[in-house]
């Protein structure tokens, strides 16, 4: 079969590209998680959906090449310093942090809250980086982790980038689950929201994520082709959320999102 018969996956590429055993390694990896970064052989096994000897085989790769270690009191596994070394690699290589930068510092200056620059990979929103706000009680990310595209305001800038057959082919594939009192979980009412990003070009969000979340204001980054690269969002905690806050933090996110957008080629807002 010829490259342009192969099926496409979901990230476009053709099916007959993927290597199965490195689709398995990955798969290894992305057990861990922030809230369980350590985990057995038997667990890391069961959530890759992969037989304990393929695993373990993997496991010693990995091991060997510094992208996981384990433990020698327990036996536990977790990601190695390896992982720290690409991600840092990664982070710095695509540009987006370094040119919000500055725009970060000021807004962080302007609000003293907390400014926070993501991207989307596949289907969730992943943030880069932050500036923490000073004050005593105040928003702190985490970092790398992944979060869904259909709650909270960063995530709804980013789905908003979808075309129509794009947001339908993702809510058949993905579950909106309540994560906290606020979360969108009938499809339509995202639509309508989508919608809504879309037209006024940001988003905002309280409570969304969890219910000890926070409250915020996020717009699109865009680049040359006038995609959605990367979204800039001020978070702060809710009960600060008031609508003198709001109604300032609204203008000036838009404004230093585009002032990122013009520094890296962007043409700015989507017009309907």
């Amino acid at each position: 079969m010829s490259d342009s018969r192969r099926p496409a996956s979901e990230d476009g590429e053709p099916r007959g590209y993927r290597v199965n055993v490195l689709d398995r390694a990955i798969a290894v990896l992305k057990t861990f998680t922030l809230a369980e970064p350590s985990l057995t052989l038997s667990e890391i096994a069961q959530r890759a959906d992969l037989h304990v000897s393929t695993c373990l085989r993997l496991l010693s790769t990995l091991r060997h090449h510094g992208l996981v270690s384990r433990s020698e009191e327990d036996g536990r596994y977790r990601l190695g310093y390896e992982v720290l070394a690409i991600a840092e690699i990664a982070r710095s290589g695509s540009g987006l942090v370094d040119w919000a930068m500055p725009v970060m510092r000021e807004l962080a200056d302007q609000f003293d809250e907390t400014v926070v620059i993501s991207a989307r990979v596949g289907d969730y929103r992943i943030d880069l980086d932050q500036i923490i706000g000073q004050q005593s009680v105040r928003r702190v990310i985490a970092l790398g982790e992944r979060k869904p595209l259909y709650a909270g305001a960063a995530s709804r800038v980013l789905l908003s980038g979808f075309t129509d057959a794009q947001l339908d082919a993702y809510l058949e594939r993905v579950t909106l689950r309540k994560l906290a009192d606020q979360t969108i979980t009938d499809p339509d009412t995202l639509r309508r929201v989508i919608a809504d990003v879309r037209r006024d070009g940001y988003a905002e969000s309280v409570q969304e994520q969890s219910d000890a979340g926070g409250a915020g204001v996020s717009a699109a980054i865009f680049g040359a082709r006038n995609e959605i690269v990367g979204v800039i969002g001020v978070s702060v905690p809710q009960f600060r959320f008031t609508p003198s806050l709001r109604a300032q933090l609204i203008p000036a996110v838009l404004s230093g999102a585009a002032r990122i957008s013009r520094v890296i080629g962007g043409t700015g807002r989507k017009t309907a």
